[in-house]
């Protein structure tokens, strides 16, 4: 059992390995890979449970899955690269800031009208009147 604390947290964490050999193994290596572990185990909470929003994927082929999870992940990394814009620019960090809430927000501005018209396609310029 390796016990350590997280940026001077007072709370312990106990991390249990079957990976008894410390020369092989350091306790502060594999607690800092235990804490990677659960930042990736985050990512994946994201994507799976409050961006993609539908229990399974919709695309019919291989071909599609693979390109429906690349959009999942361009989308994820897109919202996380806009969180730590803003974190920057207001001075604080990305972590404090809801994925979630930065999401929702994200939704309403692409859905949102954009200044046209759906009542007259876009298929060109408008016709010239003399």
């Amino acid at each position: 059992m390796i016990e350590y604390r997280v940026d001077g947290q007072p709370d312990i964490v106990r991390l249990i390995t079957s990976l008894t050999d410390p020369e092989k193994y350091p306790a502060a290596e594999l607690a800092a890979l235990y804490a990677r572990r659960w930042e990736i185990e985050l990512v994946f909470d994201e994507i799976k449970t409050h961006q993609r929003g539908r229990p399974v994927l919709r695309s019919q082929t291989p071909d599609g899955v693979r390109q429906e999870i690349y959009a999942h992940l361009i989308v994820h990394h897109a919202t996380r690269d806009l969180l730590d814009e803003a974190a920057r620019l207001h001075r604080s960090t990305a972590e404090r800031t809801s994925f979630t809430r930065a999401l929702h927000v994200l939704r309403r501005t692409v859905i949102s009208p954009s200044g046209f018209s759906p009542l007259r396609p876009q298929t060109g310029p408008a016709p010239r009147t003399r």
